[in-house]
């Protein structure tokens, strides 16, 4: 199942809103304070753990004054046969619709109710029903790769070391004693692990095909160099921010993605990317693609690097005014001239032109191009 349309009343800076999304990847694009990461805040306040009280209330709504919660509505569409087995186990209902609804007015199991169409579904056990729902996880942070983890951290699972132990998992490692063996099995470990990394990351990054990550481990502490042609191998907090984001998060992206199932999970993701320049954008927007493949992801964005160009129905521009947060779900109509408006983009900003380009500046009602232009000092 992938949600295709969020309902959000009363939250934050957004009085009432209606937001459409695609079943692979959403890009909600627009200026600081337009409402952005409230959008992700509510579709991530719908989990029945998140806090979900007046606190979150627009005070602009009738709800604030009210003293009531926000209140929230997501439309689940794409059901697949899986998911109607275990639909029809709780409801015969979902035996033949294409889509529900499942709305959350507070904070407790008997807040959530569930429609097909306008009628409301009995559901005796809201908390598993809850449960067959795809996994909302929202990342506004991503935890960077340390230089080095001891053994105790990475067995025993201590917090604050995911990224250390995905790697590994992405390295084929499921059982990470066995690279401190001092033995010919712990060295061929590491060595496997580090090579299966390496490949795996020279895959997403093109701006250096010769980055290299090596394991070495040394007592019971584990050490992670990266390397490339112009430098030694180095620790991951001497790179800069913008790579050592990136692998941060590819790591823990593909790590968590790689056995779920399909739509499993809903990614909620604030500024990927934002350590980056164009070109590692670009870079990020294709492991996205991949990403996308098997889960649906929802990101906001200041950078017009961060759009794919071959799905602008995708885009979604999020702008503020009088009325509280709005989306505009057809930015790129007219050659983009809404989003180009909101981020305050002009051609004249841009330095990427070739060296034979031309760019004119006419009055089109009074020149003809025909008649008048010209060109390298000839008439055309």
């Amino acid at each position: 199942m992938t949600i295709s349309n969020v309902f959000i009343r009363a939250f934050k800076s957004i009085f009432e809103l209606t937001i459409p999304f695609d079943p692979k990847v959403s890009v909600l694009i627009g200026p600081n304070e337009s409402g952005k990461t409230n959008i992700l805040r509510a579709l991530s306040a719908f989990n029945k753990e998140a806090e979900f009280d007046n606190s979150l209330t627009c005070q602009y709504s009738d709800y604030y004054y009210q003293k009531k919660p926000p209140e929230l509505i997501l439309e689940f569409f794409n059901i697949t046969k899986e998911n109607r087995i275990k639909l029809v186990q709780i409801s015969e209902q979902f035996k033949t619709t294409e889509s529900f609804f499942i709305k959350k007015t507070g904070a407790e199991i008997a807040d959530y109710k569930v429609f097909i169409d306008e009628n409301e579904v009995s559901i005796p056990d809201m908390k598993k029903f809850l449960r067959l729902m795809p996994k909302i996880i929202y990342f506004d942070s991503i935890p960077l790769l340390k230089n080095r983890v001891d053994y105790y951290s990475l067995v025993d699972g201590r917090p604050g070391f995911t990224t250390e132990r995905n790697l590994l998992r992405i390295g084929g490692l499921q059982n990470f004693e066995v690279i401190f063996e001092d033995s010919t099995r712990g060295r061929r470990a590491s060595e496997e692990a580090s090579r299966v990394i390496t490949d795996q990351i020279r895959r997403v990054w093109s701006q250096e095909p010769s980055v290299e990550i090596k394991l070495n481990v040394n007592g019971k502490l584990l050490y992670i160099d990266i390397s490339d042609s112009t430098t030694v191998f180095d620790t991951p907090e001497s790179r800069s921010l913008g790579f050592r984001w990136y692998l941060s998060f590819y790591i823990n992206f593909l790590a968590q993605t790689y056995e779920a199932k399909a739509n499993e999970y809903v990614f909620l993701i604030d500024e990927p990317g934002i350590h980056l320049h164009p070109a590692g954008q670009k870079d990020l927007v294709k492991v996205l693609e991949d990403l996308s493949i098997k889960n649906q992801l929802i990101f906001t964005t200041h950078s017009p690097f961060m759009i794919n160009r071959n799905h602008p129905q995708r885009v979604r521009l999020v702008q503020k005014s009088r009325e509280g947060t709005k989306v505009d779900s057809e930015a790129y109509r007219q050659n983009w001239k809404p989003l180009r408006k909101s981020i305050g983009l002009m051609i004249g900003d841009l330095f990427f032109f070739s060296e034979g380009g031309l760019i004119l500046e006419v009055p089109k009602d009074k020149l003809s191009l025909k008649n008048k232009l010209k060109f390298w000092g000839k008439e055309e």
